[in-house]
């Protein structure tokens, strides 16, 4: 009896990957989605020092790729629900993308950034009044932070 129940767990799992390899699958789930410009959000501080947010259009060369300011790490950060942190501005430039849950941002002018998976925000707020984040719902934010390579090559 066991045997056979491990022979079906055999059969059942070859059949699993040999449909997940399959040539015209792979082929579909690895075509380039392209549709003219990724848009990202710019997060920069105003003459005035008050925080503002922005879309920024970058374009996308003909096979899809949208090339972004060099990095010179990337940190993998985990923030925990209810999470927050009052107004602060950014010690450095970086991109900052999330991965998973939902974060905000408060600027001054009432505005809210909602990072939400996929979401990417150039933070280039680094003087002024700032900005205050939290995470939002129950579940954690986990997000990529790139910061950005200046023109001597060292991290801003």
């Amino acid at each position: 009896m066991k045997s056979v129940a491990w022979r079906t767990l055999g059969f059942g799992t070859a059949a699993l990957l040999t449909l997940l390899w399959t040539p015209q699958l792979s082929a579909q789930t690895v075509r380039p989605q392209i549709r003219g410009p990724y848009t990202i959000q710019l997060l920069y501080t105003g003459p005035d020092g008050q925080a503002y947010a922005k879309d920024i259009d970058l374009p996308a060369e003909s096979n899809g790729v949208v090339n972004l300011l060099p990095v010179n790490a990337v940190e993998i950060h985990r923030t925990r629900p209810g999470f927050s942190v009052g107004w602060h501005v950014e010690k450095r430039r970086q991109y900052l993308i999330t991965l998973s849950g939902r974060g905000q941002i408060d600027i001054a002018d009432g505005k809210k950034i909602i990072l939400k998976p996929g979401s990417i925000l150039l933070v280039e707020n680094g003087t002024g009044k700032g900005h205050m984040t939290r995470v939002v719902g129950n579940k954690q934010w986990v997000g990529l932070w790139l910061p950005l390579v200046d023109q001597d090559g060292k991290s801003n």
